[in-house]
């Protein structure tokens, strides 16, 4: 059922792409060409909370996202409205001069998304700067995955749990941080926020919180009228195609 939700959502969307119902809708879509697959917008996830199901959007050559969002009610699709998202990106980074990345690995039982040890090649690209000089172990479960940062972070935090008194035991040889890359749009820029369970969690980990923040994008249009209060979309008799 919930695939079929997904499928309606993404056809619903579709249509308020191409036929815009509500001046929001344009005055986010419209400065923006979208990444397209197909020939249609390209769709880059459907989350889903509740009622409200929400489709992503990518604008070409940017880095965050275009939602929209939407609630399902029986068969009728509500537009609730549209909104930017920054692709957010929450990593645990060790770094050490003294360990290699499987002696980190041993150490805390976690295998890592990606790393390398002090004398490894770099990429072909990057080989004119000689081998790498230090060890950097990498845990970024989600990547670039659309997603929010909060998130993002409770979901490492909860996969680094069981680990958390093994990553901090390494603080004498290791720099422990989370990383977080923040790449939004310039004229909707949300804050980061970290509920207290969470920075407990990383103080636990013996870890330093090091966020990269960065905006980009055209100027959003201006509606030439206030955005609607509802509209419905009702979904077509045999659900989406």
């Amino acid at each position: 059922m919930l695939a079929f939700l997904h499928s309606a959502a993404v056809e619903a969307a579709l249509a308020e792409l191409t036929t815009p119902t509500r001046a929001d809708t344009t005055q986010f879509f419209g400065p923006h060409p979208l990444e397209l697959e197909h020939g249609l917008p390209r769709v880059h996830a459907v989350l889903a909370k509740d009622a409200l199901f929400e489709v992503y959007f990518k604008p070409e050559s940017e880095h965050y996202f275009l939602v929209l969002m939407m609630e399902h009610h029986g068969g009728t699709w509500t537009i609730r409205g549209c909104r930017a998202e920054a692709r957010s990106r929450v990593a645990l980074s060790l770094v050490s001069g003294e360990l290699t990345a499987g002696d980190i690995t041993q150490a805390i039982g976690l295998e890592p998304t990606d790393s390398w040890s002090t004398g490894d090649l770099r990429p072909r690209h990057m080989q004119h700067l000689g081998p790498y000089r230090f060890t950097r172990w990498t845990l970024c479960p989600e990547g670039d995955l659309p997603g929010e940062f909060e998130d993002k972070l409770t979901r490492l935090l909860d996969v680094t749990d069981h680990a958390s008194s093994r990553i901090r035991a390494l603080g004498s040889v290791c720099d422990i941080n989370i990383l977080v890359g923040y790449q939004g749009y310039a004229q909707q820029m949300w804050g980061l926020p970290i509920e207290a369970r969470d920075m407990a969690r990383i103080a636990a980990l013996g870890a330093g919180l090091d966020v990269d923040l960065y905006a980009s994008g055209p100027e959003l249009g201006r509606p030439h009228e206030a955005p609607d209060e509802q509209v419905h979309i009702t979904q077509p008799e045999g659900g989406a195609r």
